[in-house]
């Protein structure tokens, strides 16, 4: 499949995602991205790679870009995933190393809910707990902005500059969730991180469609649109981007279906699934 892009403001997502297939989005700004599907050589430009479990539809592809990014003699890369699959996923590079019988410059770490990972100015990922059947974590992109403080809302600009001229502290710092990745997960993902119903753009899976397909979607910690239904009156104002679609659905009636259920978020939801030929 080709990958799909979708803007937001100057947010930029480029993707693919199928369930069973693979799953990799590159995010501008910074660059970085979230799961690294089978490997495609749009990620050999990407200085940070967070996978959020290891199955292989989202992970295989580390050694390749990994092996990409040190052929072409880039930077260091930086690699992050669930500490519980840290071993295992350094164990899948070093053999990879040695079958090419070469070196790659990178570094491995894992992550636990909560931890912090700076990506470049003003811009942060923390990770937290997602609802799968294997350990798994979610990412939230962080952007902080500096707003002018609210008792000064409103006020003319020269007396702004007088204020600071004075020593007055006239703006503050706010931290807003930029973009939530949710890679694979259950409903559970829902109230044991409500934050993500504040991001300005939410990317979450929406695997299965149809009555006939709910138990399989509890069985395997995936969403159906059902779950999706459930909690339509918890999101917020932010846009709602749909991944990891099963093959036996076309894009364009998970979108047809997810408009039906989510009235409210209509013309709020998108579907990235990757372009076919």
């Amino acid at each position: 499949m080709r990958p799909q892009t979708l803007r937001f403001g100057d947010l930029r997502l480029t993707g693919v995602s199928r369930a069973g297939v693979e799953t990799w989005l590159r995010v501008h700004p910074p660059g970085l991205a979230f799961d690294v599907g089978r490997g495609p050589v749009q990620l050999a430009g990407a200085r940070y790679l967070f996978v959020t479990h290891g199955h292989l539809d989202h992970s295989l592809g580390v050694p390749y870009v990994l092996s990409q990014r040190s052929l072409h003699r880039t930077e260091s890369t930086e690699v992050y995933c669930p500490r519980q699959v840290a071993g295992e996923l350094e164990a899948l590079v070093r053999a990879a190393e040695r079958l090419e019988q070469a070196s790659y410059d990178y570094r491995l770490t894992g992550l636990a809910s909560g931890d912090r990972v700076p990506v470049g100015k003003d811009l942060t990922v923390e990770a937290f707990a997602t609802d799968h059947v294997v350990p798994s974590l979610g990412f939230h992109l962080l952007r902080r902005r500096r707003h002018l403080r609210a008792e000064y809302r409103g006020l003319p600009g020269p007396e702004i500059a007088a204020l600071r001229e004075r020593g007055e502290e006239v703006t503050e710092t706010a931290e807003e969730i930029a973009l939530s990745y949710c890679g694979d997960t259950g409903p559970g993902v829902f109230d044991d991180e409500p934050r993500l119903f504040a991001s300005r753009v939410l990317v979450v899976e929406c695997t299965f469609l149809g009555d006939d397909l709910r138990q399989k979607g509890s069985r395997y910690k995936h969403l159906h649109l059902e779950d999706l239904a459930a909690v339509g009156d918890r999101f917020g104002d932010g846009d709602l981007v749909l991944i990891h679609l099963s093959q036996r659905h076309r894009p364009e009636e998970l979108l047809r279906s997810a408009e039906e259920r989510l009235p409210a978020l209509a013309g709020r939801i998108h579907v990235l699934i990757g372009e076919e030929g």
